[in-house]
């Protein structure tokens, strides 16, 4: 069983002239760059953020999303979409990741732009999330208005017990 990653925090970064991000020292040592077969992925989420996971990863998620055994007509656009706005990302030995262009525009980010080439990486877990400063901050204050009543729906019927939350029919 391989350990859980735990990408975390809030960490802002500009990119450079030549389009790279420096990631922060916590986020690359959980994904352990120096892996020969890492590779990383960036696609654009529904949220206005890019995700930035491992092939691995993206290739379990897209597979699932493939799986729908029926997809409507919208479904199948967002695949498209998910497709369309996916590439692969290149991650130097320094730590910096060099996202296409076309992919940090749809996000509101220009390398190009002095005015918009500041950045938010944010951890999620398993994954990274890249938002324009201005994104990030307007999804934030959005999202901590209803904060509260999230956590309670992510542990309505759930109970605390010695290995955290479990389900309360198994408790």
């Amino acid at each position: 069983m391989t350990p859980s990653i735990r990408l975390l925090g809030e960490h802002p970064a500009t990119i450079d002239g030549e389009g790279r991000i420096q990631l922060p020292l916590a986020l690359r040592d959980e994904w352990n760059l120096h892996k020969p077969d890492f590779a990383l992925m960036a696609s654009l989420e529904p949220d206005g953020s890019l995700c930035l996971r491992t092939r691995e990863d993206w290739d379990h998620h897209s597979e699932d999303l493939r799986r729908s055994p029926r997809p409507s007509a919208r479904a199948r656009q967002s695949l498209l979409l998910f497709a369309a706005y996916s590439s692969s990302v290149r991650c130097d030995k320094s730590g910096r990741v060099r996202v296409p262009d076309a992919l940090l525009e749809l996000v509101g980010i220009d390398r190009k732009a002095e005015d918009r080439r500041e950045v938010v990486l944010v951890g999620n877990f398993e994954d990274v999330r890249l938002w324009s400063k201005e994104g990030w901050q307007a999804f934030r204050d959005a999202a901590r208005e209803d904060f509260a009543a999230g956590i309670e729906e992510l542990i309505e019927g759930r109970s605390l017990g010695p290995e955290g939350l479990v389900d309360r029919e198994s408790a």
